[in-house]
């Protein structure tokens, strides 16, 4: 069940995507080589801000070829753990609806 969370700060990141420090697509090809370098990368922003992967609450997910999916999950949960935060990779899921709330 979807629930809104009160925190002292928030942290949006957009567009987390494998990339050299050149800019250039890293590990061409290889789905959980780049899956592993986003969510090292989220991580590491969400630890500079001063959390932990547990304080990430939802996360939203664009694959290119839904045949990825089972090795999302695989690598979601290396860096998760079984309990990841909302998301829609599951195939059971038919429609997800996304909101931002400013109270």
């Amino acid at each position: 069940m979807a629930k809104i969370e009160k925190y002292g700060a928030v942290g949006f990141l957009a567009g987390q995507v494998a990339y050299d420090k050149d800019g250039s697509v890293k590990h061409r090809g290889d789905f959980k080589a780049q899956a592993r370098d986003v969510f090292a990368a989220v991580r590491k922003l969400v630890e500079a801000g001063g959390g932990t992967l547990d304080n990430v609450l939802k996360i939203n997910t664009y694959v290119t070829d839904v045949r990825y999916r089972p090795e999302f999950r695989a690598v979601r949960e290396e860096f998760f753990g079984a309990k990841a935060p909302m998301s829609m990779a599951h195939p059971d899921y038919l429609i997800e609806v996304e909101a931002i709330a400013v109270v």
